[in-house]
């Protein structure tokens, strides 16, 4: 992980938020749904979402998004302008896997981890590509998609990839 020193970290969020305070506040359940959630999992030791799902019909998706801004809340915005690039890092990943995940390996951490940037929109495939094809332990961090993109073209260079056709693609991705 970043060490409270690092520059990218200044002002960053680090509080800890639970899935049901943020589907709670996203309308998503009421208070007492949360709670009887909390009450099966004392009975079912499965995950919030995977309950969520099954007792309320909360959508995959809602929970995937709930995830996603539950993990944004406690690792805060990674800013590229702030941080120095490892080539050693950089060459963990070809040109396509770059861009299809919106990743961007960073640096090496003092404790062996790699550092990643994401983008919040593709943060759920991010992490399954890195568990499944990367072989040492990630932190992935989000990184605004714009300036994600901005230091994929320098590093990552794809001149057949326009912001038309990445608008076009995340049209039909949903």
């Amino acid at each position: 992980m970043t060490s409270p020193q690092d520059p990218s970290d200044a002002g960053q969020p680090r509080q800890g938020m639970r899935i049901g305070e943020i589907l709670l506040e996203r309308g998503l359940l009421s208070e007492q749904q949360v709670f009887e959630i909390t009450q099966a999992q004392k009975k079912q030791p499965l995950p919030f979402g995977v309950l969520a799902e099954r007792m309320f019909d909360v959508t995959l998706e809602s929970i995937e998004q709930a995830w996603i801004e539950q993990y944004h809340r406690f690792t805060g915005t990674l800013d590229l302008s702030t941080v120095s690039f490892d080539t050693e890092a950089l060459k963990l990943i070809n040109r396509r896997q770059a861009w299809q995940f919106e990743i961007l390996p960073v640096r090496f951490e003092a404790d062996g981890q790699l550092l990643i940037a994401a983008s919040r929109s593709r943060l759920a495939r991010a992490v399954t590509f890195a568990a499944r094809r990367i072989d040492q332990e990630v932190f992935l961090r989000i990184s605004e998609s714009d300036q994600l993109r901005a230091f994929l073209r320098q590093h990552f260079p794809m001149p057949e990839v326009s912001e038309e056709l990445l608008e076009q693609a995340r049209r039909l991705a949903g």
